[in-house]
């Protein structure tokens, strides 16, 4: 799909049959046509072979569900559940806790254009307010006429997961966000929706296929959107620019609407992206061109201050990254006449050159524990960045030190190439409840219905040393009245709720430990009002935990 990660395109030798594409402006790309056409007859005549995905020790792969038709992005629910997209299906689908389907869909879409490879239904996120706010927003390509569609829609049936009946979604309560963003060309669409730890809509679109349009904000093209979706009505409809362009935005003084409503541009095909819940820091994959793939860091408006944090090499809101006048770290075609000031350089980029059939970087995000977590990964993979490769399939471990990040030093047991192997037609990634690292892989050599969703377990909490635990989540988000909080140490702590200016508003806890084992999680309730009893006004603050010389912070957008 973007360019690179576009698994398939439809083949003119089977009607079902898709193939891969990586890129339909590269030099290799009509040779690597003419051999994948030769390839996909032998893949058509003989059930695929999936290859050995490979981890380091201590850590494990196990496949949930399998034969699915061409899963694209997830999500999860309460109650053990995933929501997933069908890229070409356009259907959503439910997998339930006990690792089956739900029969029917949740939902069907209509008018979706699917040709060319990179279009189709491409992302899923659900409202962080759910399942009081029992929304669905997607990432589709309409065909008539031809955009990409930012939509919401809303959820009934079982939606805590206590219920066992159907989890379902009309079409007819869709609610238009975005309705117009081009797609004149089947590549280069872009493909994430994901909600920041503000409670706003981050959405990826890519350029088009039409290079220098990314180093403009107005058209809607290599960009990554930052949409306010609380305060739209229930129901169908449409929103206008106003309604979803949130106040802080970095070109909110702009006089054009569609520049107000972006985050970051300058990017070439930013298909997945990911979003760390600890310091809301976007950890965007963009798919290259010829030379180079790249991961980029983009920061909220509101600095967190953590000792692990990325925010010091990490971009901010408004940031260009740099394309077309760079690739990665290599000079690209540019746009005429000297690049402008301030382009920002990827934090970690690699050699595309150097794989065999194309590639495409997959963000898989900051790695970070789950409290309690069954499967969480060691200590020292917290703050890690990761990142597949949709076509290699090896998955890297990037650190940082001294605000450069490099590929980690191998540990026992990793495979040769990258810290994973076998995760070829990854096309996205998340932390799951459980600490580990789940996946959706769209298919096996791509052959039709052999898709699945897995995960990488680690071990558990058994390698948490006492007072090395320090988390901060937010319950719900917008906070509406009160804002509930969970958090887990093992150490003397407080916690404060502190406004963007640092200024101490209340005091929630104060040094002693909290009354809870480790690893499990303990509840706090904020009433919205300052230490002397006064009702703060509705905004942004942020609930600041610090103990054992660690901090944890989390936003909490509060309304009244």
């Amino acid at each position: 799909m973007p360019g690179g990660a576009s698994c398939t395109a439809a083949s003119s030798h089977h009607p079902r049959a898709r193939i891969p594409i990586a890129d339909t402006h590269s030099p290799d790309y009509a040779s690597r046509m003419r051999r994948y056409a030769i390839l996909l007859g032998l893949v058509l005549a003989a059930a695929p072979a999936a290859r050995a995905q490979d981890v380091p020790d201590g850590f494990s792969v196990e496949t949930l569900v399998s034969s699915l038709a061409a899963p694209v992005a997830f999500e999860f629910l309460p109650g053990g559940r995933v929501l997933y997209a069908e890229q070409f299906t356009a259907r959503v689908r439910l997998v339930r806790s006990n690792n089956t389907l739900q029969a029917t869909p949740v939902l069907a879409l209509t008018g979706v254009s699917t040709n060319g490879g990179e279009r189709g239904l491409l992302g899923v996120a659900i409202d962080p307010g759910f399942p009081a706010r029992p929304y669905l927003y997607l990432h589709y390509t309409v065909a008539t006429p031809a955009h990409v569609h930012i939509a919401r829609f809303t959820l009934t049936g079982d939606l805590d997961g206590t219920a066992g009946t159907d989890l379902v979604a009309d079409p007819a309560s869709r609610y238009d966000l975005i309705a117009n963003a081009p797609d004149a060309a089947s590549n280069h669409n872009g493909g994430t929706v994901r909600f920041g730890t503000e409670g706003l809509l981050y959405v990826s679109l890519g350029e088009d296929a039409t290079p220098c349009a990314a180093q403009g904000t107005t058209t809607l093209r290599g960009v990554i959107l930052r949409l306010r979706t609380d305060a739209l009505p229930p129901g169908a409809g449409a929103a206008f620019r106003a309604q979803i362009t949130p106040a802080d935005n970095p070109l909110v003084a702009s006089a054009d609407s569609n520049s107000r409503l972006v985050a970051a541009f300058g990017l070439r095909n930013p298909f997945r992206f990911q979003i760390d819940p600890l310091t809301g820091t976007l950890v965007i994959g963009d798919v290259g061109a010829n030379s180079r793939e790249e991961l980029d860091l983009l920061s909220p408006p509101v600095p967190v201050p953590l000792t692990d944090a990325p925010s010091a090499i990490s971009a901010l809101l408004g940031a260009n990254f740099g394309w077309p006048w760079f690739e990665g770290t290599s000079t690209g075609s540019g746009c005429g006449g000297p690049p402008p000031a301030g382009l920002v350089a990827p934090v970690y980029d690699y050699d595309r050159t150097l794989q065999q059939g194309g590639a495409a970087v997959i963000s898989a995000g900051l790695y970070r524990q789950v409290p309690g977590g069954a499967n969480n990964w060691p200590n020292d993979h917290v703050g890690n960045l990761f990142a597949s490769d949709y076509y290699s399939g090896v998955l890297r471990r990037v650190v940082e030190s001294g605000g450069t990040w490099t590929l980690a030093a191998p540990i026992a047991g990793q495979p040769a190439g990258g810290w994973g192997t076998g995760f070829n037609e990854v096309s996205d990634w998340r932390i799951g409840p459980d600490g580990s690292l789940w996946y959706c892989r769209q298919s096996v050599n791509f052959a039709g219905n052999t898709g699945s969703i897995g995960r990488i377990k680690g071990p558990g909490n058994l390698h948490t040393p006492p007072g090395a635990q320090l988390s901060l989540r937010l319950l719900r988000s917008p906070a509406v009245g009160s804002a509930e909080l969970r958090v887990a140490a093992a150490t003397e702590l407080s916690i404060r709720i502190v406004d963007l200016a640092g200024r101490s508003l209340r005091t929630l806890w104060d040094g002693a430990a909290l009354p809870v084992s480790p690893g499990s999680e303990f509840a706090l309730v904020w009433d919205g009002r300052s230490d002397d009893g006064d009702r703060v006004p509705p905004g942004m603050y942020l609930a600041l935990v610090e103990g054992g010389g660690r901090r944890a912070a989390v936003r909490i957008p509060f309304l009244r």
